[in-house]
């Protein structure tokens, strides 16, 4: 994934440089925090996307093996199984289909409080003259965070129902057997 990132941080560098596009997307604003996008979103897309391909094919060649085997031993138990693993990832994926945008939200959120903190830092000297208990840039600190906050609390509610579900699917595969045979 290390080479993986360099490239695509490469391209994403070489298309926010092109033509002047960090000074259109600074004036225009279209995107937030550009900077923190090239940076962690180019580094996060890149080892998710190599931990879930990695995942994918060991999974895949298990199932392949365990399927031959199941197969030849009892067929009734392998069509059973694949119905129950079928439902389940379709409930796993409906409960848990909330959380790519939580995420994705998480970040923007987390980007927009760093920006405010780093643009705290850039202008001490003019809010410290007009603000010197520099209550506007404290409660606007105080806003993106509760921000940040309330998003992590969505997605803590959101993984802790889909941990209900999932512990309690897991232990009734260990029934399952004894009601198909």
């Amino acid at each position: 994934s290390l080479y993986w990132r360099e490239a695509l941080t490469a391209r994403a560098l070489d298309g926010y440089y092109a033509n002047r596009t960090f000074y259109a997307l600074e004036t225009l604003q279209t995107v937030d925090n550009p900077d923190q996008r090239i940076a962690e979103d180019v580094k996060a897309f890149t080892a998710t996307s190599v931990s879930f391909f990695v995942s994918i094919f060991a999974s895949v060649v298990d199932l392949a093996a365990f399927s031959t085997i199941l197969f030849s031993i009892y067929p009734g138990l392998f069509v059973a199984i694949v119905a129950y693993a079928g439902v389940g990832t379709l409930a796993t994926g409906y409960i848990g289909r909330s959380l790519v945008g939580l995420n994705y939200e998480q970040l923007q959120r987390e980007a927009d409080f760093r920006f405010a903190l780093v643009r705290t830092r850039e202008n001490a000297e003019p809010i410290a003259f007009y603000d010197p208990e520099a209550r506007i840039e404290q409660a606007e600190l105080w806003r993106r965070f509760r921000s940040v906050l309330d998003n992590t609390l969505d997605i803590v509610r959101t993984q802790r129902n889909l941990e209900f579900f999932t512990t309690g699917y897991r232990y009734i595969v260990q029934v399952l057997p004894a009601l198909v045979i």
